[in-house]
């Protein structure tokens, strides 16, 4: 058993300690919740005493008495978890790895493959059986914007790391509507 998993019956009688009991400050909110039950730090302790009639007080109590702490500790617990995937992301940013730098151009490729391969089948059903032209021509147009999409995509994001390598700030088809509007 979890923490989150007692987190819904808790938040019935003490909101923010619920809610905490569902993040990254669980255990922490939890040893709270148990210190406040009198149980043991464990979520099958507090679910056992959660149903005597006087926890809902001590719940309650806890809530009023320690809602700030449990916001403190919210944050803190988030603000941790932010710094390490930001940590992450900044490791695989100043990697020069193949595998960062060329997944993108690389998922271009398989793609543009993929759907070059289905356009080329779609092409030999209409040569085996011509009377199929109107529903493929259909599969044929969604493929090809469907590609066209994914591709524009890519092309924006791989000219913004571009644009990030040069130490500009990437700029899009806003940005230059802006521009053009604002005369600046």
């Amino acid at each position: 058993m979890e923490w989150s998993d007692i987190a819904e019956t808790v938040g019935k009688v003490a909101p923010a300690a619920g809610a905490a009991l569902y993040g990254p400050a669980g255990a922490a909110v939890g040893g709270l919740v148990s210190r406040a039950l009198g149980v043991e730090q464990s979520p099958e302790a507090v679910a056992q005493a959660i149903a005597d009639p006087q926890a809902a007080e001590r719940l309650r109590r806890l809530d009023r008495e320690h809602e700030r702490e449990i916001l403190s500790l919210t944050l803190q617990a988030e603000t941790t978890r932010l710094a390490e995937i930001n940590k992450t992301m900044r490791a695989e940013t100043e990697s020069d790895s193949a595998w960062r730098a060329g997944w993108r151009p690389f998922n271009g490729w398989m793609l543009a493959l993929s759907l070059a391969s289905v356009n080329i089948g779609l092409v030999a059903v209409v040569i085996m059986d011509p009377a199929q032209l109107p529903e493929v021509v259909d599969v044929l147009i969604w493929s090809v914007v469907a590609q066209g999409a994914v591709q524009g995509v890519n092309i924006k994001q791989r000219s913004n790391d571009k644009a990030r390598q040069l130490g500009q700030a990437p700029s899009g088809f806003m940005d230059a509507i802006k521009t053009r509007v604002s005369g600046k």
